[in-house]
């Protein structure tokens, strides 16, 4: 009987000595050291082509539309680089404005988008307010206010008014449009007509 208890104690100590040896030999072999390697900050970290990228409302309908031939992010940058932008912003599923150019940047903070060269806004006419063109080498857009503006030269069209102007303001949601200085303008009130 003796000698049945020691191999009994024996075997199930050598066997979980000899599995937690081979368990902290095999983690020290599997450990694998991660280098982190500096960035070049003047070659893209993210490069994508052929761009379509949608955003939706709670209520699952289309919100913002952004097409784009090429896009790219440069490392530690907050700003997103595209070529050929066609940005779209929507509400309720009823197109608002669309903002197209030859080159933007979206910064990824303050939901701001830098379009320039060969900008050109459209907004659709909805129930209170006429359709307008907007024409000018850049363009600030912000999302979130729902707010242009740049003071470069304009050239507009609102409704049946139309004009051009060093710079421009122009609020979505109060209807607002502020031209600044140097206005040369046909502007008709479709309340007096």
């Amino acid at each position: 009987m003796k000698i049945r208890w020691q191999y009994g104690i024996a075997f199930p100590l050598i066997l979980a000595a000899a599995l937690g040896g081979l368990t902290a030999w095999l983690g020290r072999i599997s450990q694998i050291d991660i280098e982190e390697a500096a960035l070049n900050p003047n070659e893209p970290q993210y490069s994508m082509s052929g761009i379509n990228g949608r955003r939706f409302d709670e209520q699952g309908r289309l919100k913002e539309n952004l097409d784009a031939q090429r896009a790219v992010q440069y490392p530690k940058k907050n700003g997103v680089h595209f070529e050929r932008p066609d940005f779209t912003l929507y509400e309720n599923g009823r197109l608002l404005y669309k903002v197209a150019s030859k080159d933007a940047v979206y910064d990824t903070e303050s939901k701001q988008v830098a379009f320039d060269n060969d900008v050109v806004l459209t907004k659709e006419a909805d129930a209170g307010r006429p359709a307008g063109v907007v024409k000018t080498s850049r363009l600030t857009v912000d999302t979130q206010t729902r707010t242009a503006k740049t003071d470069a030269p304009v050239d507009y069209r609102y409704g049946d008014s139309h004009g051009t102007s060093n710079g421009l303001t122009y609020d979505y949601e109060k209807g607002f449009l502020n031209l600044p200085s140097r206005v040369k303008a046909i502007i008709y009130d479709p309340k007096n007509l």
